[in-house]
């Protein structure tokens, strides 16, 4: 598989959407149209973009329709309201330029204070004949004003799964439950995606847990940023990643 089809999070989905274990989990997601952002707000209200391939955050946006035919445009710590449908999408196509964009149903995330967080899963195997594996987790908490959960874009927080769901708005329900079933639906994606891609050996799950505590596939990463890891006071689960990648 060539490069820029390894990097394509839309055929990512695609590939995941397939699979009826991981599809419950699964935003419904559309390559952006006129036509595609038009039903997505009419059946859900609240969307976000996101590039087809891109990382950290960047142009992400959220579109949110409010009343009398206005839209509010959200991108990093910025929002502006456009009247109409129409001019809301040619803002958006400036915005977005030539890059191809997916438009995805707005998860309502669980929240620390007014802060959404998600959870980044590790998920590695030492060969492409071992078992994959839960390496690490971290929950990111998105910066004041911003939708992103990436700490550095979004000037947000970093801190261990355990600690975030007991603080958050999740804490009256098993917390127990909702980290097992994070990992479970984490190895998931992973021995899904190994159809796909059969000697791959690492993958960074975003997972979202909504107000409910439902787990939300947001995105799968081939190739994971790993300094969330090394900026936690603990660094054990930072050192087995390496040694995962390592083959170690």
């Amino acid at each position: 598989m060539n490069r820029p089809l390894r990097k394509d999070k839309w055929l990512r989905y695609l590939f995941m959407e397939k699979d009826s274990r991981l599809k419950p989990h699964l935003p419904e997601t559309h390559l952006l149209t006129m036509k595609s952002l038009k039903a997505m707000i009419s059946k859900y209200g609240q969307v976000i973009l996101k590039p087809v391939i891109g990382s950290r955050g960047f142009g992400v946006i959220q579109v949110t329709p409010l009343t009398k035919n206005r839209y509010q445009i959200h991108l990093e710590n910025k929002k502006k309201t456009i009247r109409g449908f129409k001019r809301t999408y040619h803002k958006l196509k400036e915005l977005t330029r030539s890059r191809r964009y997916m438009v995805q149903k707005r998860i309502q995330l669980a929240r620390i204070g007014r802060r959404p967080f998600d959870i980044r899963v590790i998920v590695q195997r030492k060969s492409s004949f071992d078992p994959w594996r839960v390496t690490g987790t971290v929950a990111k908490v998105a910066g004041r004003g911003y939708i992103v959960t990436n700490n550095e874009r979004s000037n947000g927080s970093l801190m261990t799964v355990k600690r975030a769901l007991q603080k958050s708005s999740l804490r009256h329900l098993s917390l127990h439950y909702i980290r097992s079933k994070i990992n479970r639906i984490a190895l998931l994606s992973a021995e899904s995606l190994t159809e796909h891609y059969p000697d791959h050996r690492i993958y960074g799950l975003d997972l979202g847990v909504n107000r409910k505590g439902q787990i939300w596939i947001i995105e799968a990463n081939r190739s994971p940023i790993l300094s969330h890891f090394r900026k936690l006071k603990d660094r054990r689960m930072y050192r087995r990643i390496l040694q995962y990648k390592k083959g170690e």
